[in-house]
C-alpha cells in the first residue's frame, strides 16, 4: 500500500511550486510516482486564480500519519504558504489523501481526506497512479463531477 498526497498551488510560478514541494517530499519520503499537473478553477472560495494539481505517491513510512501532516504543514510554511484567508489563494497546499487504505477520523486528520471524491483535479490525476488499482477496489471512486480539470501541456 501507499501514502498520496496532493500538491496544489495558485500563486506565482505554480509549476515552480509543485515541483519543490516534490523535491522536498521526496528527500523524506521514498518516492513512487507522480501524475500529470492538472489545471483547474477554484472551488469553495472562487474569487482566486486557477490552481495547479498534482498527486504523489510514495510508500507508507516508518512515521505515523499524524508525524507526516505535521511535516506537509511545516513544508508549507517552509515554502510561504499563508493562511490568511481560509480555502484562500495559496503558493503550496499539501494534503494526505490516503495511508494505504486506512480509515481515521481525528481533530488533526482524516482519511481518506473528507473531499477527495468530488474533486475532478484530485480523483483524476489520482488514478494514473500505479497504486490507484489497490484503492479503486477499496473504495468507491465516480468519475463524473461539479468541478472540471485538464492536464496541462
Amino acid at each position: 500500500m501507499s501514502l498520496f498526497i496532493a500538491t496544489g498551488s495558485n500563486l506565482g510560478d505554480r509549476l515552480m511550486h509543485l515541483n519543490e514541494a516534490k523535491d522536498i517530499l521526496s528527500r523524506h519520503l521514498t518516492f513512487i510516482a507522480a501524475s500529470r499537473v492538472y489545471e483547474s478553477p477554484a472551488v469553495d472560495y472562487l474569487n482566486q486564480p486557477d490552481f495547479y494539481n498534482q498527486v504523489l505517491e510514495f510508500e507508507i513510512p516508518s512515521l505515523t500519519p499524524v508525524a507526516v501532516m505535521d511535516f506537509l504543514l511545516e513544508t508549507e510554511l517552509t515554502l510561504g504558504r499563508n493562511r490568511t484567508v481560509p480555502k484562500g489563494p495559496r503558493i503550496i497546499d499539501l494534503d494526505i489523501l490516503f495511508w494505504g487504505e486506512s480509515v481515521m477520523n481525528t481533530e488533526k486528520l482524516t482519511l481518506p481526506h473528507p473531499r477527495l471524491f468530488e474533486r475532478s483535479f484530485v480523483v483524476l490525476p489520482l488514478s494514473e497512479l500505479p497504486g490507484f488499482k489497490t484503492l479503486k477496489h477499496a473504495f468507491n471512486f465516480k468519475f463524473s463531477f461539479d468541478n472540471s480539470c485538464s492536464p496541462i501541456s
